[in-house]
């Protein structure tokens, strides 16, 4: 253990446990001893006995050779959520904006570098897709993402970083592109995700913000492009940054965006 980590209290083997977890991405949810010990730098006897007392709590899964997060973390999903305040305050807004435009609202946030959606209001005249609570997007092909990075185009830089993969023909996957499209939603306070993420979606994303005026979360509303062609939901705009506002003013935020 270092100076540093000894110096913090921390416990060093459940320090490698988490930094092991925490090497389980959205792009690369399954990976191999060598390749957990590489990204780590945990050597791969240490990986291989730590990998294993995680499994015993299925909190790790393995098949053909390669390991995964395992279901044991599926029970804390609900807990989690539960405690996000966030959610709390806007769900019955999303609710609400759902039923008054018949189409589906959603809310996420920011974390670790990539977008991850908390409530969901439902419409049966706009039911589309496979979605979970909980479920994680990069940041450079959803409008969530870049309403969540539009004042902080580092970490979309981080995120490139980390590898820009293509969804559909329209994904964003030059950063130099994507930084311009931001500059753009921080201008305009709205973002859209134009079959950017997935085949005949689009989808309208606004800001939501603090009492410091730093954005803390965003709300979207998505739907076939059949119905909701591009045109369709720009008509939204107006409607969802009023939504934005009352919500944010409900967080404590002051004046406008």
């Amino acid at each position: 253990m270092s100076n540093e980590a000894q110096k913090d209290g921390l416990n060093n083997s459940i320090a490698k446990a988490v930094t092991i977890l925490n090497c389980f991405t959205y792009e690369k949810y399954s990976l191999r001893l060598k390749e957990i010990s590489i990204l780590t730098g945990i050597n791969q006897a240490t990986a291989y006995r730590m990998l294993s007392t995680l499994k015993e709590f299925n909190l790790i899964e393995q098949h053909n050779g390669e390991y995964s997060l395992g279901r044991g973390f599926l029970k804390y999903q609900g807990i989690v959520l539960n405690s996000i305040e966030i959610r709390r305050v806007v769900l019955p807004y999303l609710e609400e904006l759902s039923n008054s435009l018949k189409i589906t609202a959603n809310l996420a946030i920011l974390d670790d570098y990539e977008v991850v959606f908390v409530a969901r209001a439902e419409t049966p005249y706009s039911a589309y897709g496979y979605f979970h609570i909980g479920m994680r997007r990069p940041v450079y092909c959803t409008a969530m993402g870049k309403v969540l990075t539009c004042k902080a185009p580092e970490i979309a830089q981080h995120a490139f970083k980390r590898g820009a993969k293509r969804y559909t023909l329209n994904t964003i996957t030059d950063e130099s592109r994507f930084l311009e499209e931001l500059e753009t939603v921080r201008l305009q306070g709205y973002a859209m995700d134009l079959e950017e993420w997935t085949n005949g979606v689009n989808c309208l994303a606004v800001p939501l913000y603090n009492m410091t005026g730093d954005i803390i979360a965003g709300i979207s509303i998505s739907g076939p492009i059949t119905t909701y062609p591009t045109e369709k939901m720009k008509e939204f705009v107006p409607v969802m940054l009023e939504y934005a506002h009352r919500i944010s003013g409900r967080m404590g935020a002051f004046g406008g965006f």
